[in-house]
């Protein structure tokens, strides 16, 4: 299967392309899209502000690639730009392709929340149940503010959702690319589930 990890010009996506290849993905780093890869992924790197700027330049063969059923995975940063606007670095619009905003964590918790969390489900699907329970690396001090059903979530001085599944769209805050074991079994599951 191959993988597209999106270079938005900023950031490190080593770190992610290496465990998509660990998990069998023939993986591409380019910030050309194209209609030939089974997974889209947009990394955890840069801020939105500076991320909605790949996006503005591409939102209209990035909305025809999902219509076309192509999947997605969005980390982080590239959950966030999927949402309908982001207050980091002003006022962005994102992709709209979820419900909500992207904030600052609303807690009297120290920022950026950097380290090993657990990851909580209300109920198993095909794509959470290898990370139900598990604890997770985390780095970001946004989350998103959504009415989107979401069964896995996360607390940092306030629940915030970990991992949304909508159609071909997946999106986690947590890094699966450093989250260890588990983090490979789920980019395992996230494979298998692509295949089903």
């Amino acid at each position: 299967m191959k993988a597209l990890v999106v270079n938005y010009g900023v950031g490190n996506i080593f770190s992610i392309s290496s465990a998509l290849k660990k998990v069998g993905f023939n993986v591409s780093v380019n910030d050309v899209l194209g209609r030939d890869y089974d997974l889209i992924v947009f990394p955890g790197v840069g801020t939105f502000s500076t991320v909605v700027k790949y996006v503005n330049s591409n939102t209209e063969v990035l909305n025809e690639l999902r219509g076309e059923g192509t999947y997605f995975l969005g980390i982080c940063i590239g959950m966030h730009i999927m949402f309908e606007y982001g207050l980091e670095g002003g006022f962005n619009r994102g992709l709209g392709w979820f419900r909500g905003y992207v904030d600052l964590i609303r807690a009297d918790v120290k920022l950026p929340h950097i380290g090993w969390d657990v990851v909580y489900v209300d109920y198993v699907d095909d794509v959470n149940e290898v990370v139900a329970n598990q604890y997770v690396y985390f780095i970001h001090s946004y989350v998103a503010y959504t009415d989107e059903p979401y069964n896995t979530y996360s607390y940092y001085g306030i629940k915030f959702p970990a991992l949304i599944t909508k159609g071909n769209v997946v999106v986690t805050q947590f890094h699966p690319e450093k989250s260890g074991k588990v983090g490979i079994k789920f980019l395992e599951r996230l494979k298998r589930w692509l295949r089903r």
